[in-house]
């Protein structure tokens, strides 16, 4: 064997003799143990909490005016006075202007005619008398409001000519106002009419209603129906197209397992909602949920039957694969 031939044969065994160490080496050591501390993920935890809640319904939606008040002209007529402008209150029984038949006002304007086309004494002092009778059987209609409320939309001004029927002003009327709620339809069975409810506005203040009514579904793709609340008290007509969001009363109170808001995490693809929790070993395990009434942060969990006092992830758990092993803050 020539001297190079033998170096060869000693670098061949080298490299098996490497080769079955490396595979041969026992576990444990300890490139493995800094892989396995770094397969450690450091989050924070809350509990799966039983609580006492009352059933409700809660939606979000707008103060609108159920229906509003169109004061129009009963007769031909024309509009002498009018006092009231949009913005103004008005009160039940008040008067809001003066109309004038149309036929009285046109026998005033013939006399008035008449006097012009006097040539002589006589003419112009049978004209006189006939504008003075006409003056004095001038029909003059008040225009009363039907109802308190606030004058929403001026539709003519005095001096102005009014077939019958034609609109003179809209009023909004306090008990016209309804809180219309976007209730989810797999909620609107349990909205009943007659039942309590609170709507907490946008900027503060809290106003208690009740059901008044449910409104047909028109579209079958709509995700919600709408749901009237009547106010309970008398509420300022400021708060119209106000947002805010009812609380309905559907039920007794009830002993229920809820969530944090915090701990739920929604599939961007399929939106399916999971929650992270932890065993016993310290290992994160993605469990899908199903939830139900929200409080203040919290979720009723509906599905599955975690024990109340499991911890699940609420801070950390974002990219977080499934079956890591965490590690808890305190």
């Amino acid at each position: 064997m020539t001297l190079q031939a033998g170096r060869a044969a000693v670098c061949l065994f080298l490299i098996v003799l490497l080769q079955s160490g490396v595979a041969c080496a026992p576990k444990g050591t300890a490139v493995e143990s800094e892989v396995a501390h770094a397969a450690v993920v450091a989050v924070r935890v809350a509990t799966v909490e039983e609580r006492s809640v009352s059933a409700q319904v809660i939606a979000q939606g707008q103060w609108r005016v159920a229906n509003d008040l169109a004061v129009t002209a009963p007769f031909s007529a024309i509009v002498e006075s009018l006092q009231p402008r949009p913005g103004d209150p008005v009160r039940q029984g008040a008067t809001m202007g003066m109309l004038v038949t149309r036929e009285s006002r046109a026998a005033v304007r013939g006399a008035e005619l008449m006097l012009r086309q006097a040539n002589d004494p006589a003419a112009r002092e049978e004209a006189q008398r006939a504008i003075t009778q006409a003056r004095r059987e001038l029909v003059r209609v008040p225009l009363i409001a039907a109802a308190s409320g606030v004058v929403s939309r001026r539709g003519v001004e005095p001096g102005a000519e009014v077939a019958e029927g034609t609109e003179i002003l809209r009023i909004v009327s306090v008990r016209d106002l309804v809180f219309e709620a976007h209730v989810a339809l797999a909620d609107v069975g349990r909205a009943v009419v007659g039942r309590s409810a609170t709507v907490a506005m946008e900027g503060g203040g809290v106003i208690r209603a009740v059901v008044q009514r449910r409104l047909p579904i028109t579209n079958a793709a709509d995700q919600s129906a709408l749901v009237w609340l009547a106010p309970a008290t008398d509420v300022p007509l400021d708060v119209l197209e106000r947002f805010g969001t009812a609380t309905i009363e559907t039920g007794t109170p009830r002993r229920v397992r809820m969530l944090p808001d915090s701990a739920v995490v929604a599939d961007d693809l399929t939106g399916e909602l999971s929650v992270a929790r932890i065993d016993p070993s310290g290992i994160a395990i993605w469990t899908p949920v199903r939830l139900g009434q929200a409080l203040a942060g919290w979720h009723e969990l509906l599905a599955p039957a975690l024990a109340p006092g499991t911890p699940v992830v609420i801070s950390g758990q974002r990219g977080l694969p499934d079956s890591t092993r965490v590690r808890v803050l305190r």
